[in-house]
């Protein structure tokens, strides 16, 4: 039998649901001692992109090389796959883990904008057209015509899809109408009085007015579930929509470095 001492009892669940997931997407290396597991590497492959989502070394183990010893493992699996480029996050206060990955050949590409706003703040009116659905459950679906706010949702989204079929953690969705039509979605979740908006997709046809309609309806869940804040993830590189946000009020919290590293296919 296998440990995972070190984990809490969500990420305990969820990596069990990981694991039982069959897809050519999700990959995932561990390392044991004995009949323990003392490290792991999740990521996710998409097209020539792969995203390393969780790499975690147990305590007890740690400054032994192990967690290089698995990022460079996934390296060479993945060039020998075809991928270009590997893309990860890290913290922007877990330095140790930024310097690690810089040694291993690791380039800042920009960063990732945790931003929040008092739900009070949201504006009470959608714009003319706009009608926004909210649903107690995940979503359902990966709407690929629509474009994420954040890179690591474009690469992660298939496969979470299947995981929420057998691991439930209390997401909600939120999705914007007009003419018919889906303009934008988020799948949040709610925690100690705050929502959190896991994934936001808004459509390249007037997109700031499906964001605006999707702020409205944060409201209105957010006053009925009696929450007082909204946090959204973002990259840097969404300037437009980050203007907007920052025009509701959204100010920026924290941030996550975005790294990326090129691989050699040539071998």
């Amino acid at each position: 039998m296998l440990s995972l001492e070190g984990l809490d009892e969500e990420d305990y669940d969820w990596f069990k649901a990981l694991l039982s997931v069959r897809s050519k997407r999700r990959f995932v290396l561990v390392a044991e001692q004995g009949d323990r597991i003392v490290g792991f590497v999740i990521a996710y492959k998409y097209r020539e992109n792969v995203y390393v989502d969780s790499l975690a070394v147990h305590p007890e183990y740690r400054s032994l090389g192990i967690g290089g010893r698995l990022l460079t493992a996934l390296e060479e699996i993945m060039a020998n796959k075809g991928v270009e480029r590997i893309l990860l996050s890290v913290k922007d206060n877990n330095l140790r883990a930024l310097d690690f990955y810089l040694r291993k050949g690791y380039n800042i590409r920009g960063l990732i904008l945790f931003m929040s706003v008092k739900i009070s703040s949201l504006p009470e009116k959608a714009p003319e057209g706009y009608r926004v659905v909210w649903r107690k459950t995940p979503l359902r679906s990966n709407p690929h015509k629509y474009k994420p706010t954040t890179m690591w949702s474009e690469l992660t989204e298939p496969v979470d899809r299947m995981i929420y079929k057998k691991y439930r953690m209390g997401e909600h969705t939120l999705t914007v109408y007009k003419s018919g039509r889906v303009r934008g979605v988020s799948e949040f979740s709610v925690e100690d009085k705050r929502l959190f908006a896991e994934y936001v997709a808004l459509s390249s046809y007037n997109s700031l007015e499906a964001l605006k309609a999707l702020l409205k309806g944060f409201r209105d869940v957010g006053l009925e579930l009696g929450a007082e804040e909204l946090e959204v993830p973002i990259d840097s590189s969404k300037q437009v929509i980050i203007e907007e946000l920052a025009s509701a009020g959204f100010k920026t919290q924290k941030t996550e470095f975005l790294l990326e590293k090129e691989l050699d296919t040539s071998q």
